[in-house]
């Protein structure tokens, strides 16, 4: 999932509020490095940041998925947590709702999503606050509450992703926590997808490393996602994740078939 950001102020410094051919470039360029789907956001929700009313995002979200849609040969998820954003980008062309609420901040979010029976739902795990006595089970057990609202609503379980929250409502050792349990979300019986792309807990590892700098930690997470099971990763640089991954695929999952034909390339490996 690549990551466009119709934003003048999102903390990886790639914002590109207001302009649309910018945006499109970026989303083409994207699914040419080997994204399987576009996320447009237009409010940052990098810590400290202002929440922006609903007609703004409108504003830099709606033209960008009109662009897109049709165009590209991959699905347009829009990234909000306003049901009306939600609505207009669907409206727009969008087919995939990433909301970091999960169903459980707008109240009208799983209505607009249940009333489009071909749109699919990333439900995020988020809370006030940082405060857990088991970290990985509270994580599961709300998203559990996210998957019973989906499914009140008419929201079948087979449209529905679910992504722990890395850098939301938890610290940067709780991060790491997450990380190193992750497969025990397995047992949430839904697609995982991990969006931890140039998060501020990279750049603590990395000595302050700012978000552009970031890229090795971001695919480190990606694959140890992706061995714990994760099946999505969220991410701003495409070309290197896809090249990554594809490499802990081939051990992971599946050999290629241009691999498992090769012959013997000699002692230099």
């Amino acid at each position: 999932m690549g990551i466009v950001n119709a934003t003048p102020d999102s903390f990886s410094g790639d914002g590109l509020a207001g302009d649309v051919d910018a945006a499109v470039a970026l989303a083409e360029r994207m699914v040419a490095d080997g994204a399987d789907l576009i996320d447009v956001g237009g409010e940052s929700t990098r810590p400290g940041s202002a929440p922006v009313d609903a007609p703004t995002e409108l504003r830099r979200v709606i033209p960008v998925v009109e662009a897109l849609a049709g165009r590209l040969p991959v699905p347009i998820s829009v990234d909000t947590r306003k049901a009306e954003v939600a609505r207009a980008a669907i409206g727009a062309g969008a087919t995939m709702v990433n909301d970091i609420w999960g169903l459980r901040g707008d109240p009208q979010m799983a209505p607009v999503i249940a009333s489009h029976p071909d749109v699919a739902l990333v439900a995020m795990h988020n809370r006030r606050g940082h405060e857990y006595s088991d970290l990985v089970a509270e994580v599961a057990r709300d998203l559990r509450e996210s998957l019973v609202v989906a499914a009140r609503h008419g929201i079948g379980a087979d449209r529905v992703v679910v992504d722990p929250g890395f850098g939301f409502g938890k610290t940067p050792a709780q991060n790491l926590e997450l990380m190193r349990r992750l497969a025990e979300l397995r047992g949430l019986g839904r697609p995982l997808l991990l969006g931890a792309s140039r998060k501020s807990t990279i750049g603590l590892l990395l000595d302050g490393a700012p978000p552009e700098l970031r890229v090795e930690g971001t695919l480190a997470l990606c694959v140890l996602a992706v061995a714990a099971g994760a099946e999505m990763v969220r991410v701003h640089d495409v070309a290197a994740i896809s090249r990554g991954l594809r490499v802990a695929d081939a051990v992971l999952r599946e050999l290629p078939e241009t691999v498992r034909r090769a012959p013997s390339p000699g002692p230099t490996g």
